[in-house]
Protein backbone atom coordinates (compact mmCIF):
# COMPACT_ATOMS: atom_id res chain seq x y z
CA UNK A 1 0.00 0.00 0.00
CA UNK A 2 1.39 3.40 -1.06
CA UNK A 3 -0.16 7.26 -0.03
CA UNK A 4 0.43 9.81 -2.43
CA UNK A 5 0.27 13.16 -1.40
CA UNK A 6 -1.65 15.67 -3.85
CA UNK A 7 -0.45 19.71 -4.15
CA UNK A 8 -3.63 20.90 -5.17
CA UNK A 9 -7.05 20.05 -5.61
CA UNK A 10 -7.66 19.65 -8.81
CA UNK A 11 -4.94 16.53 -8.98
CA UNK A 12 -6.81 15.31 -5.33
CA UNK A 13 -10.32 15.10 -6.70
CA UNK A 14 -9.36 13.63 -10.74
CA UNK A 15 -8.01 10.60 -8.48
CA UNK A 16 -10.25 10.37 -5.46
CA UNK A 17 -13.17 12.42 -6.34
CA UNK A 18 -15.45 9.66 -7.59
CA UNK A 19 -14.24 7.12 -4.71
CA UNK A 20 -15.58 10.13 -2.38
CA UNK A 21 -18.49 10.40 -3.98
CA UNK A 22 -19.47 6.64 -3.93
CA UNK A 23 -20.04 6.80 -0.60
CA UNK A 24 -21.30 10.50 0.37
CA UNK A 25 -22.92 8.88 3.97
CA UNK A 26 -19.77 7.80 5.03
CA UNK A 27 -17.40 10.30 3.68
CA UNK A 28 -20.29 13.33 3.74
CA UNK A 29 -17.43 15.41 5.88
CA UNK A 30 -14.85 14.37 3.32
CA UNK A 31 -17.00 15.73 1.04
CA UNK A 32 -18.09 19.04 2.41
CA UNK A 33 -14.69 20.14 3.44
CA UNK A 34 -13.35 19.37 0.06
CA UNK A 35 -16.30 21.62 -1.12
CA UNK A 36 -15.22 24.38 1.09
CA UNK A 37 -11.73 23.86 -0.52
CA UNK A 38 -13.42 23.94 -3.91
CA UNK A 39 -15.08 27.00 -3.46
CA UNK A 40 -12.10 29.25 -1.88
CA UNK A 41 -13.45 29.03 2.22
CA UNK A 42 -10.48 27.08 3.56
CA UNK A 43 -7.19 26.40 2.15
CA UNK A 44 -5.94 22.62 1.92
CA UNK A 45 -3.44 21.43 4.62
CA UNK A 46 -3.29 17.67 3.74
CA UNK A 47 -4.82 15.48 0.35
CA UNK A 48 -4.10 11.89 0.74
CA UNK A 49 -4.80 9.18 -2.03
CA UNK A 50 -3.81 5.90 -0.85
CA UNK A 51 -3.31 2.61 -3.10
CA UNK A 52 -3.22 -0.82 -2.86
CA UNK A 53 -1.32 -2.71 -5.97
CA UNK A 54 -2.29 0.42 -7.92
CA UNK A 55 -6.05 0.62 -7.02
CA UNK A 56 -6.89 3.06 -5.19
CA UNK A 57 -8.36 2.20 -1.64
CA UNK A 58 -9.05 5.56 0.47
CA UNK A 59 -8.08 9.07 1.34
CA UNK A 60 -7.42 11.21 3.78
CA UNK A 61 -7.91 15.14 4.14
CA UNK A 62 -7.39 18.31 6.31
CA UNK A 63 -8.40 21.84 5.71
CA UNK A 64 -5.89 24.50 7.34
CA UNK A 65 -6.25 25.13 11.04
CA UNK A 66 -9.01 21.91 10.97
CA UNK A 67 -8.58 18.13 12.17
CA UNK A 68 -7.27 15.45 10.07
CA UNK A 69 -10.33 13.83 8.87
CA UNK A 70 -9.82 9.83 8.25
CA UNK A 71 -13.91 8.17 7.12
CA UNK A 72 -12.18 7.25 4.40
CA UNK A 73 -9.00 6.05 5.31
CA UNK A 74 -8.28 1.94 5.96
CA UNK A 75 -7.23 0.93 8.96
CA UNK A 76 -3.68 -0.53 7.76
CA UNK A 77 -2.74 2.60 5.62
CA UNK A 78 -2.57 4.61 9.11
CA UNK A 79 0.86 4.23 9.26
CA UNK A 80 1.53 5.29 5.94
CA UNK A 81 -1.23 8.45 6.66
CA UNK A 82 0.80 9.85 9.63
CA UNK A 83 4.25 9.41 8.06
CA UNK A 84 2.58 11.59 4.72
CA UNK A 85 1.62 14.49 7.79
CA UNK A 86 4.66 13.79 10.22
CA UNK A 87 5.82 17.59 9.72
CA UNK A 88 2.61 19.22 10.17
CA UNK A 89 1.15 21.00 12.99
CA UNK A 90 -1.73 17.97 13.56
CA UNK A 91 -3.13 18.90 16.87
CA UNK A 92 -7.30 16.63 16.15
CA UNK A 93 -8.51 13.95 14.12
CA UNK A 94 -11.92 13.03 13.52
CA UNK A 95 -13.74 10.14 12.01
CA UNK A 96 -15.15 6.79 12.55
CA UNK A 97 -13.49 5.38 16.45
CA UNK A 98 -11.41 2.33 14.52
CA UNK A 99 -9.92 4.88 12.49
CA UNK A 100 -9.33 7.40 14.89
CA UNK A 101 -7.70 5.16 17.12
CA UNK A 102 -5.32 3.51 14.57
CA UNK A 103 -4.00 7.08 13.63
CA UNK A 104 -3.92 8.58 17.60
CA UNK A 105 -1.73 5.75 18.63
CA UNK A 106 0.79 6.08 15.84
CA UNK A 107 0.91 10.07 16.03
CA UNK A 108 2.25 10.81 19.77
CA UNK A 109 1.17 10.53 22.71
CA UNK A 110 -1.15 12.11 25.32
CA UNK A 111 -4.36 13.97 24.06
CA UNK A 112 -7.76 13.33 24.71
CA UNK A 113 -11.16 12.34 23.43
CA UNK A 114 -13.12 15.53 23.10
CA UNK A 115 -16.36 13.96 21.24
CA UNK A 116 -17.68 10.32 20.80
CA UNK A 117 -20.20 10.97 18.04
CA UNK A 118 -23.08 9.05 16.67
CA UNK A 119 -23.34 9.16 12.81
CA UNK A 120 -27.29 8.93 11.75
CA UNK A 121 -28.77 9.07 8.85
CA UNK A 122 -32.50 9.94 7.76
CA UNK A 123 -34.32 6.77 6.56
CA UNK A 124 -38.24 7.82 6.88
CA UNK A 125 -38.67 11.56 8.31
CA UNK A 126 -41.58 11.27 11.27
CA UNK A 127 -42.69 14.83 11.25
CA UNK A 128 -43.33 15.70 15.38
CA UNK A 129 -46.40 17.25 16.12
CA UNK A 130 -45.59 20.18 17.60
CA UNK A 131 -47.22 23.45 18.33
CA UNK A 132 -45.48 26.31 15.79
CA UNK A 133 -44.33 26.58 12.32
CA UNK A 134 -41.32 26.89 10.23
CA UNK A 135 -39.68 29.44 7.61
CA UNK A 136 -36.43 30.02 6.40
CA UNK A 137 -33.97 32.53 8.03
CA UNK A 138 -33.76 36.04 6.54
CA UNK A 139 -31.21 39.21 6.49
CA UNK A 140 -33.44 40.41 9.78
CA UNK A 141 -32.52 37.19 11.25
CA UNK A 142 -28.59 37.61 11.29
CA UNK A 143 -28.23 39.07 14.88
CA UNK A 144 -30.14 36.11 16.52
CA UNK A 145 -28.89 33.19 14.45
CA UNK A 146 -25.20 34.53 15.23
CA UNK A 147 -26.39 34.61 18.90
CA UNK A 148 -27.43 31.20 19.10
CA UNK A 149 -24.56 30.06 16.65
CA UNK A 150 -22.06 31.39 19.38
CA UNK A 151 -24.23 30.26 22.69
CA UNK A 152 -24.21 26.71 20.82
CA UNK A 153 -20.84 26.77 20.67
CA UNK A 154 -19.73 27.67 24.02
CA UNK A 155 -22.09 25.14 25.40
CA UNK A 156 -20.96 22.11 23.14
CA UNK A 157 -17.30 23.11 23.57
CA UNK A 158 -17.48 24.84 27.41
CA UNK A 159 -15.69 27.49 25.19
CA UNK A 160 -15.02 31.41 26.72
CA UNK A 161 -17.68 33.46 24.28
CA UNK A 162 -14.54 34.91 22.48
CA UNK A 163 -13.47 31.18 21.57
CA UNK A 164 -17.08 30.55 20.75
CA UNK A 165 -17.11 33.43 18.27
CA UNK A 166 -13.89 32.59 16.85
CA UNK A 167 -15.26 28.57 16.02
CA UNK A 168 -18.48 30.11 15.13
CA UNK A 169 -16.89 32.30 12.43
CA UNK A 170 -14.99 29.59 10.82
CA UNK A 171 -18.03 27.28 10.61
CA UNK A 172 -20.05 30.10 9.45
CA UNK A 173 -18.46 30.51 6.38
CA UNK A 174 -20.19 27.11 4.95
CA UNK A 175 -22.52 27.33 2.63
CA UNK A 176 -25.84 26.00 4.38
CA UNK A 177 -29.92 26.66 5.05
CA UNK A 178 -31.13 27.53 8.10
CA UNK A 179 -34.65 27.01 9.54
CA UNK A 180 -36.28 28.97 12.51
CA UNK A 181 -39.27 27.21 14.52
CA UNK A 182 -41.44 29.81 15.77
CA UNK A 183 -44.59 29.73 18.12
CA UNK A 184 -46.31 32.58 18.62
CA UNK A 185 -44.60 34.09 16.18
CA UNK A 186 -41.52 33.61 18.63
CA UNK A 187 -38.28 31.94 17.45
CA UNK A 188 -37.98 29.03 19.93
CA UNK A 189 -35.61 27.19 17.64
CA UNK A 190 -32.95 26.88 14.90
CA UNK A 191 -31.38 23.87 12.66
CA UNK A 192 -29.05 24.70 9.74
CA UNK A 193 -28.06 22.01 7.13
CA UNK A 194 -24.80 21.63 4.50
CA UNK A 195 -25.53 22.59 1.09
CA UNK A 196 -26.24 19.48 -1.17
CA UNK A 197 -22.92 17.81 -1.56
CA UNK A 198 -22.76 14.32 -3.77
CA UNK A 199 -26.15 14.27 -3.21
CA UNK A 200 -26.16 14.42 1.07
CA UNK A 201 -26.94 17.45 3.12
CA UNK A 202 -25.61 16.98 6.98
CA UNK A 203 -27.74 18.80 9.64
CA UNK A 204 -26.25 20.89 12.35
CA UNK A 205 -26.14 23.03 14.40
CA UNK A 206 -29.21 23.08 16.15
CA UNK A 207 -29.73 25.00 19.04
CA UNK A 208 -33.24 25.78 21.68
CA UNK A 209 -32.26 28.17 24.18
CA UNK A 210 -32.73 26.64 27.95
CA UNK A 211 -36.03 28.18 28.19
CA UNK A 212 -37.57 26.67 25.72
CA UNK A 213 -36.58 23.22 25.77
CA UNK A 214 -37.93 20.01 26.35
CA UNK A 215 -41.18 20.78 23.94
CA UNK A 216 -40.27 18.74 20.87
CA UNK A 217 -38.90 22.67 19.10
CA UNK A 218 -35.22 21.31 18.53
CA UNK A 219 -37.12 17.98 16.48
CA UNK A 220 -39.45 20.51 15.06
CA UNK A 221 -36.79 22.35 13.35
CA UNK A 222 -34.61 19.69 12.63
CA UNK A 223 -37.15 18.27 10.87
CA UNK A 224 -38.16 21.57 8.94
CA UNK A 225 -34.55 21.77 8.16
CA UNK A 226 -34.71 18.13 6.69
CA UNK A 227 -37.55 18.71 4.64
CA UNK A 228 -35.68 21.90 3.22
CA UNK A 229 -32.56 19.79 2.51
CA UNK A 230 -34.88 17.30 0.24
CA UNK A 231 -36.09 20.22 -1.45
CA UNK A 232 -32.92 21.08 -2.43
CA UNK A 233 -32.21 17.97 -3.76
CA UNK A 234 -30.32 15.39 -1.76
CA UNK A 235 -30.89 11.96 -1.70
CA UNK A 236 -29.50 11.48 1.97
CA UNK A 237 -29.73 13.70 5.15
CA UNK A 238 -27.48 12.84 7.52
CA UNK A 239 -26.03 14.32 11.19
CA UNK A 240 -23.45 13.33 14.02
CA UNK A 241 -25.20 13.79 17.68
CA UNK A 242 -23.02 13.25 20.83
CA UNK A 243 -23.20 10.54 22.63
CA UNK A 244 -22.99 12.36 25.97
CA UNK A 245 -26.86 13.81 25.18
CA UNK A 246 -28.69 10.55 25.33
CA UNK A 247 -31.57 13.14 24.65
CA UNK A 248 -30.18 14.36 21.39
CA UNK A 249 -30.19 10.91 20.31
CA UNK A 250 -33.20 10.01 21.41
CA UNK A 251 -34.86 13.01 19.72
CA UNK A 252 -33.40 12.67 16.22
CA UNK A 253 -34.45 8.73 16.39
CA UNK A 254 -37.77 9.63 17.20
CA UNK A 255 -37.94 11.54 14.00
CA UNK A 256 -36.35 8.72 11.95
CA UNK A 257 -32.50 8.85 12.11
CA UNK A 258 -30.91 5.80 12.52
CA UNK A 259 -27.23 4.81 13.37
CA UNK A 260 -24.90 4.42 10.47
CA UNK A 261 -21.56 4.25 12.95
CA UNK A 262 -19.62 5.70 15.52
CA UNK A 263 -17.13 8.45 15.56
CA UNK A 264 -14.35 10.20 17.70
CA UNK A 265 -12.55 13.25 17.78
CA UNK A 266 -9.27 13.54 19.14
CA UNK A 267 -7.04 15.96 20.32
CA UNK A 268 -3.69 17.42 21.92
CA UNK A 269 -2.87 20.32 23.92
CA UNK A 270 -0.70 22.86 22.49
CA UNK A 271 2.11 21.84 25.11
CA UNK A 272 1.68 18.21 23.66
CA UNK A 273 2.73 19.31 19.94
Amino acid sequence: MEALTHDNLEDFLEVAGDFLDADPVNHSVHLTTVDSARRGIREPAALISLHDNGVLVGAATRMQDRPLHVAAMPLAAAPLVADAVRDQPIDAVTGPVDRVEAFRALWRDGGRETYRLRLYRLDDLVVPDVPGESRLVTAADEDLITEWWVRFVAELDGLEREEAEEVMRGSRAMPAGHVIWLVDGEPVSWAASTEPVAGVSRVGPVYTPPRHRRRGYGAAATAAVSRWAYGAGVDHVVLTADLANPTANSVYQGIGFRHVSDWSEYKWSAEEL
